[in-house]
């Protein structure tokens, strides 16, 4: 009671994001008119309402394990989270380190200002951006024209490396600025009598990089190391769907387009695809409980 008064402000602030989850995460998921989460063991039909849905247990879930293209995107999801999570979590780090060493305030908020304004972007225009410029006739293969090349075919082939390297650009283009912030903030809040105490003692810019911001914001970067964990399975449904055709399907089609092409688009069966989005979910919650225990067992930060 007595931690309830002193952080009651907090509290307040903290309950519109409850509210928020509770409506528009955890009610539909109880819902009884569209079935929720119980959908994935009923009987899809469209001229029906749920309540006269055949209940089938496990049925979609087996489909589901037979399906080989289930299995394509399932290891596809995997791959390209991990390759986001080794070339892309250290650059926001890496980018708040430089910025925070930048002696002109005014420079370095211009900086801040130029990496963070892509975030704001849909992913609806950058991607038509890129076509424009990555497509055969266009600059990018212009230029390599102009020089002797031959054109290449950016966005359609069915390479791991160029595909994979596509995302992982285009993702740091739109959010590593935003990313970078919550770094930002956590180096502000060390105390700077810290690197007036390292200075005296000789240390150079490297050294109070490594001996006191690193420390500084070693336990944010763990926290949201775990919480990008348990996000393995969610690769950027928007990026991906815009960038995603016949030609690459078997390379970068990950879990939620799958489920997005079964629920809406190919055989419209949506019992199918909330059996594939539960499994999915489980995963992931089993992972941000997996990630959360091991740094717990490893002495650092953790969620709970």
């Amino acid at each position: 009671m007595h931690g309830l008064q002193r952080y009651k402000y907090l509290y307040l602030m903290f309950i519109p994001v409850l509210v928020y989850y509770i409506v528009f995460c955890y009610a539909p998921m109880i819902n009884p008119q569209t079935g929720g989460i119980l959908m994935a063991f009923k009987q899809h039909h469209l001229t029906k309402p749920f309540s006269e849905w055949e209940w089938v247990g496990l049925k979609y879930f087996e489909m589901m394990w037979r399906k080989p293209d289930f299995w394509i995107a399932f290891r596809n999801t995997i791959t390209i989270s991990f390759a986001r999570l080794i070339f892309e979590f250290p650059v926001p780090i890496l980018l708040a380190f430089i910025l925070n060493e930048v002696a002109s305030t005014k420079f370095r908020r211009f900086c801040q200002t130029v990496f963070t304004f892509p975030n704001f972007l849909s992913w609806v225009l950058v991607i038509g951006l890129l076509r424009d410029l990555l497509q055969v006739e266009g600059l990018v293969n212009g230029i390599i024209t102009s020089l002797g090349g031959r054109p290449y075919q950016f966005l359609a082939n069915s390479s791991v490396f160029s595909n994979y390297a596509l995302l992982i650009l285009t993702n740091l283009f739109k959010n590593v600025g935003w990313a970078s912030i919550i770094y930002l903030a956590a180096i502000a809040s060390i105390d700077p009598t810290l690197y007036e105490a390292a200075k005296v003692d000789g240390a150079n810019r490297w050294q109070c990089i490594r001996y006191v911001t690193w420390p500084g914001i070693k336990s944010t970067t763990v926290v949201l190391l775990i919480l990008q964990c348990g996000n393995i399975l969610n690769g950027n449904f928007d990026q991906i769907f815009n960038l995603v055709n016949g030609v690459n399907r078997d390379v970068i089609e990950i879990l939620d387009v799958y489920i997005y092409r079964y629920a809406f688009q190919q055989s419209i069966n949506q019992s199918f695809a909330a059996a594939s989005g539960l499994f999915k979910a489980v995963i992931s919650f089993s992972l941000l409980i997996a990630a959360n225990q091991i740094a717990r067992a490893l002495g650092e930060e953790r969620l709970f």
